[in-house]
């Protein structure tokens, strides 16, 4: 892996927390020490551990994904990210772009109280365990790709900083909305992950993903799962 695929790795790379306990999430951020710097942190992890997790994250001198997809009225969404807000290392959170345009703008001026360095609020549009046969059991007669879009456009009309989106919907989610949208990517799989059974409808490669216009990769199974989480980091990295 030469510098610019180790820079990109830590710019674009983010590491899912989603294991069973600290200690586990720990070790991880330990091993990853030096190659990844930005971690997601999910409902598994917080609602085991809660802020704690957070403070002892920050001692690790990382940066966070708050990812707990905050669907609620306005009010109560805008107190959730006020209330994330005295944890400096959170650099971006997430709401559902359905839960509305009120209920994103209130979260946008919620974390916009915190002058310095505010957390980005990037609205989820479809799950990427979702497949196009899925939109009629949900009560939605827009194709997959067209309701991930138009909640794309309310999401950031409303305000939000980005999308979180499938890769397969990046490129035209940039061509739709430009280049200023942070676009966070799920579903990133390794070439030799690619087969793997997992809950995940529409994965990706790192490489194509960030090719498409993603900005941000999550990537779990792959790293956490894996004997050596170093050396497949080093794999992801060497491929991009």
């Amino acid at each position: 892996m030469n510098d610019a695929q180790q820079t990109k790795l830590r710019e674009h790379v983010i590491s899912a927390l989603d294991v069973a306990t600290m200690d586990e999430a720990l070790e991880l951020v330990d091993a990853l020490d030096g190659k990844l710097s930005l971690f997601k942190v999910g409902s598994r992890m917080f609602t085991r551990y809660g802020p704690a997790l957070l403070d002892v994250l920050a001692q690790r001198d990382v940066d966070v994904f708050l990812d707990l997809k905050f669907h609620d009225i306005p009010n109560t969404v805008a107190g959730a990210v006020e209330s994330a807000l005295s944890f400096e290392s959170v650099f971006m959170m997430t709401v559902h772009a359905s839960g509305g345009a009120d209920m994103i703008a209130r979260a946008v001026e919620a974390a916009a109280q915190r002058t310095d360095n505010p957390p980005k609020i990037v609205a989820v549009t479809a799950l990427t365990s979702l497949s196009p046969d899925d939109m009629s059991q949900i009560g939605v007669e827009l194709a997959l790709d067209e309701w991930a879009y138009s909640l794309g456009e309310l999401a950031l009309d409303a305000g939000a900083d980005g999308l979180v989106c499938s890769a397969h919907e990046a490129a035209q989610m940039r061509d739709r909305f430009g280049d200023d949208p942070l676009l966070v990517t799920p579903g990133i799989r390794p070439e030799k992950k690619m087969a793997k059974d997992d809950d995940q409808s529409r994965v990706m490669t790192p490489k194509d993903a960030l090719d498409t216009g993603s900005d941000y990769l999550v990537i779990g199974r792959p790293i956490y799962q894996a004997d050596d989480p170093a050396g497949a980091v080093e794999e992801i990295g060497s491929s991009l």
